[in-house]
């Protein structure tokens, strides 16, 4: 390499070299950010509401295999297990709060 006064000179093939490996590099960086936001959004709308489902299918059919004294136990019928899995066990009794919910005190109970 040449040098004037202790300072290196970069000729034009240096130069474009250089430029070009940068702009590599950049454009790796951006397809790299790319696969990454389409694995993230891919796994978002697509895998994971298929686990979902299919783990969704697996409780419906292990409610399905059960027998009626398992289900009774549970407070199902066969016959509302569809309706109970769609809606919840809740709905189907019209019930809004869990019956061993505690209720807000309204005056301090004495000691």
């Amino acid at each position: 390499m040449n040098t004037i006064y202790e300072k290196p000179i970069l000729n034009e093939f240096a130069v474009a070299r250089a430029a070009q490996e940068m702009r590599s590099k950049a454009f790796a960086d951006l397809i790299r950010k790319a696969a990454g936001g389409a694995k993230g959004l891919i796994k978002r709308h697509l895998v994971e509401p298929l686990r979902a489902r299919a783990a969704r299918q697996r409780q419906l059919e292990e409610l399905i295999h059960m027998d009626d004294h398992m289900l009774r136990d549970l407070g199902l019928s066969r016959g509302g297990i569809a309706y109970a899995f769609e809606h919840g066990r809740d709905a189907e009794f019209g019930v809004v709060e869990a019956a061993n919910a505690n209720a807000p005190l309204d005056k301090p109970r004495a000691a």
